[in-house]
C-alpha cells in the first residue's frame, strides 16, 4: 500500500511540474495598450500655392483642391514645423455656414525624416463649429497616429499669427487631441 502511494505522490509531483513548466508555453502575450499623449495644436495657412477657380451656385461657394502651405504650432516636437493642406469648402453665402474638408501633411522640425498625413473634415452650421482630424505617422513617426478635435480660427485669432505668414494668414485650426503609441484606436 506504501509503494502505491509513494508511486501516485511521485505522478502527482510529476505532473505538477510538467504542468508549471509547460503553462508559460501556452499563454497568451497580453495586447499592448496604447498609449495616448496629448497634444494641442495651431495649424496656420500662409500661402495659396494653387486652386481650382472658386465658383458660385445657387447661393453657395465652392472651393476645390486649394493647396496651401504654413506652420503648425505645438506642445509637442513631434508636430512642430510646416503644414502642407489641401481643402475643399462649400459655404453658404447667405449666413457663412459650410462644410470643410481634405488632406493634411505635417513635417516636424525635430523629425526630419519622418511626416504626418491624413485627412480632416470641419462642419460650420447653428448647431455645430468644429470638425476632426486624423492622421498616420510615415518615415521616423511610423505606428503613431493622430486623432484631433478642430475649431476654426476666427479673423481676430488668425491676426495673432500674422507674424508667421508676414501678413495676414489665410486660414487656420486649433487642433486638441492626442498621439497614438502604437497607432491604433
Amino acid at each position: 500500500m506504501k509503494s502505491t502511494v509513494l508511486r501516485w505522490s511521485l505522478v502527482l509531483a510529476l505532473v505538477a511540474v510538467l504542468v508549471m513548466v509547460s503553462a508559460p508555453l501556452g499563454a497568451r502575450p497580453v495586447a499592448a495598450e496604447t498609449i495616448r499623449i496629448p497634444i494641442d495644436n495651431y495649424n496656420v495657412n500662409c500661402v495659396i500655392v494653387s486652386q481650382t477657380p472658386p465658383w458660385v451656385e445657387d447661393g453657395i461657394l465652392h472651393i476645390r483642391n486649394r493647396d496651401m502651405t504654413g506652420y503648425v504650432l505645438s506642445n509637442s516636437d513631434t508636430h512642430e514645423g510646416t503644414g502642407h493642406m489641401v481643402a475643399n469648402a462649400n459655404i453658404e453665402l447667405a449666413t457663412g455656414y459650410g462644410s470643410y474638408w481634405g488632406t493634411l501633411e505635417i513635417y516636424p522640425y525635430a523629425y526630419p525624416d519622418g511626416y504626418w498625413a491624413g485627412s480632416f473634415s470641419m462642419q460650420v452650421n447653428e448647431g455645430k463649429v468644429g470638425g476632426k482630424a486624423r492622421l498616420q505617422g510615415y518615415g521616423s513617426l511610423n505606428g503613431l497616429a493622430t486623432k484631433s478635435d478642430l475649431m476654426p480660427l476666427t479673423p481676430d485669432q488668425l491676426g495673432d499669427y500674422a507674424y508667421l505668414c508676414g501678413g495676414p494668414p489665410i486660414s487656420g485650426a486649433h487642433a486638441v487631441g492626442f498621439i497614438m503609441d502604437p497607432g491604433g484606436e
